[in-house]
């Protein structure tokens, strides 16, 4: 079936593309006390952090916001090696664990549901569908995308570093796993008319890249780690899960027991990054 843009879409991914720019770049507001020369003075400033290679430290670099804080000096913090590269090696290189019960609950439900993929499938698509329809299922499928979810996270980080590193993980993990699956199992997606039932096997052709679904993964993943940080809200972080986890079966691309196992590896992805990172003992 042919893709409609929609200008909404659009603006969605070059805002989300921003996202990602700021995560990599942006730097730290601080306000409070700080030397200049050698006496201690209250100002404000922007830190941005490196690494000094010469004296092995971790530092900041103050950009004065005021007059007061014009002869500013690094803060440093002694750090033998730059740690967010060692706790990056500590997630990938972790070893990958399952809880046997949520395994066993996983198989179960997801090989219900693949006894009745059609039915389902055929009860949330019917109807006819208006073009406005479809470019909203479009729209909100698109916030399960790569490109956008890492945006959110990069926004995300503006004010939460910490949360907003993690769930860049989570999204990355998340990806690697489902696109690993995908190219193994090469289950033909509904709009291919071939049913549920239609597996090719090892493959990279789009069309045959239904199980399981990426963008639920990387929506779960999302959720998980903002559930985790914020658990307040965690209601409406998996409701908007949910939300793009239906859409992909509204749109055509998938189905319901693609969606759940998209899910269940999105949650699965989150906690083990949690598990394996040590960032809340790293230094900002």
């Amino acid at each position: 079936m042919r893709r409609i843009v929609t200008p909404p879409a659009m603006v969605l991914y070059l805002t989300c593309l921003l996202g990602v720019v700021l995560f990599v770049f942006s730097p730290q507001a601080f306000a409070g006390v700080i030397l200049a020369g050698n006496e201690p003075v209250s100002a404000a400033a922007i830190s941005l952090p490196y690494y000094d290679p010469y004296d092995c430290q971790k530092c900041h670099i103050l950009f004065p916001l005021s007059d007061e804080s014009a002869d500013l000096q690094p803060n440093c913090e002694g750090s033998k090696d730059p740690e967010i590269f060692r706790d990056l090696l500590a997630i990938y290189k972790s070893p990958i664990e399952f809880n046997k019960k949520d395994l066993c609950f996983l198989l179960i439900i997801g090989g219900s549901l693949f006894l009745v993929d059609q039915g389902i499938y055929n009860s949330i698509n019917g109807g006819p569908k208006t073009p406005e329809d479809w470019g909203t299922g479009k729209f909100i499928s698109s916030f399960g995308d790569g490109l956008p979810a890492l945006g959110i996270c990069g926004l995300i980080s503006i004010k939460d570093p910490r949360t907003g590193y993690l769930a860049v993980n989570a999204v990355a993990y998340s990806g690697l796993a489902c696109y690993t699956l995908k190219l193994a199992l090469g289950r033909a997606r509904p709009w291919t008319g071939e049913g549920p039932y239609a597996f090719h096997g090892v493959g990279i052709n789009d069309s045959y890249n239904s199980m399981p679904s990426g963008h639920s993964a990387v929506a779960f993943a999302l959720a998980t780690v903002l559930a985790k940080q914020y658990p307040e809200h965690k209601y409406i972080f998996y409701t908007c899960a949910c939300i793009i986890g239906l859409s992909r079966i509204y749109v055509h691309s998938h189905w319901p027991s693609d969606v759940f196992i998209g899910a269940a590896i999105g949650i699965w992805s989150a906690n083990q990054v949690m598990a394996s990172s040590r960032i809340f003992e790293i230094k900002w």
